[in-house]
Formats: C-alpha cells, structure tokens, sequence
C-alpha cells in the first residue's frame, strides 16, 4: 500500500487491533493523478525534480497502450523514499542522507487498470491491485515506457476488500455523532463480519 495515499482508511480499536495483518494484506482500488514529461527523486510531488522530457507523440491511444500493458504480475521496485526496510532502517532514511541503497524488485499484482481522462499533460487511472503495491512505482513505470517520465500528482484510496469509501464517515462526522446510538448502527454489518475472527 502506497502510504501517500488519502481517502479510505480502517480505523481498528480494542480487540479488532489483532486484525490489523488480515487488513493490510486485502486488495484496494485508488484513483491516481499523474503528470507525463517530469519525474521527481520521490516519484511524487514531494520531491526535487531529476528531469523533464518532451510529450510529443504521447497521445490517448499510446498511453491507454501503455498502462494495460501493466496489467498483470507486475515486478515491482519500491520507490527509494518509502518506509520499506532496509537493515532495519526505512529506504527513506537512508534517500534524505544520499546513501545508495538497492531494493529488491517484489512480484505484486495489479487486477485492472481503468483509463479515466487524459488532457495531454495530466492524466487519471483507476487501479485495483494487490496488497503491497505502491502506486508511484506503478506511475513511474508508465513514465519509463513512454519515454518521457511521469510523477504521481494525487493519490485517493476508494476501497480495501469489501470496504468501499461510499460507506465510510468522516473523521468530523464521527466526533459529531460519538454519543448517537442510531449513528453507530451504521457500522454494524462490518462488526458482524468480523465476529468469526474472535471466535
């Protein structure tokens, strides 16, 4: 899961806390934005710019072409600046001190990838992928096999196993509602769901 990511999020308290392993190996689906032509030391826009490139040639169709030809097992290179440890340390402690690290390339597995909009610069997928994929990676191999570079712009996580974000609270709509009864019947078929796990 790429930890850039915003939108659903399970907040798991008490005895729940003992499935957190069974939620983080879980398939999800996000909607990422990227920019084509530029390509940061992060893969995303916290970072410095390493290099820009030209977008001639780069239309729907050779993007479309492009990004459904990662469908699949897809071996995957963490980014540099991620919490994957190395020797204990996350890779990005080692990134912001300039240390060469090398990480080992992970066989994750991206379900589908929907094409969204594309207007020549920015462009929007919907991704549905196996747990431990980083979507930066993703946009940056696309940026590879174009030619010309690309960085993740936004990043929203809409759904992880059976959880979709359409069904979720804010955190303002749960701290307004903290003593509603009726307000917490919501959430009801996801605590039936996890009884067999407590035996």
């Amino acid at each position: 899961m790429d930890p850039s990511a915003e939108g659903l999020l399970i907040v798991l308290i008490n005895k729940a806390t003992k499935l957190s392993n069974h939620f983080l190996s879980l398939d999800k689906d996000y909607v990422a934005k990227f920019k084509l032509g530029i390509e940061t030391e992060t893969w995303d826009t916290e970072g410095k710019v390493i290099r820009e490139a030209s977008l001639k040639g780069i239309n729907e169709e050779v993007l479309l072409k492009a990004i459904k030809s990662l469908e699949g097992d897809f071996n995957q290179i963490p980014p540099i600046f991620s919490a994957k440890k190395i020797k204990g340390k996350p890779a990005y402690a080692y990134a912001r001190k300039k240390k060469k690290i090398t990480l080992e390339a992970k066989v994750v597995k991206i379900y589908n990838i929907d094409f969204l909009s594309f207007d020549g610069e920015d462009a929007v997928i919907k991704i549905n992928c196996s747990s431990g994929t980083y979507i930066r990676s993703v946009v940056n191999i696309i940026g590879k096999i174009l030619g010309c570079g690309a960085t993740l712009t936004s990043l929203l996580r809409t759904r992880i196993g059976s959880y979709d974000i359409s069904d979720s609270v804010t955190l303002d709509e749960l701290e307004r509602n903290a003593y509603d009864e009726n307000f917490f019947k919501l959430f009801e078929k996801s605590i039936e769901s996890m009884d067999g796990f407590f035996g």
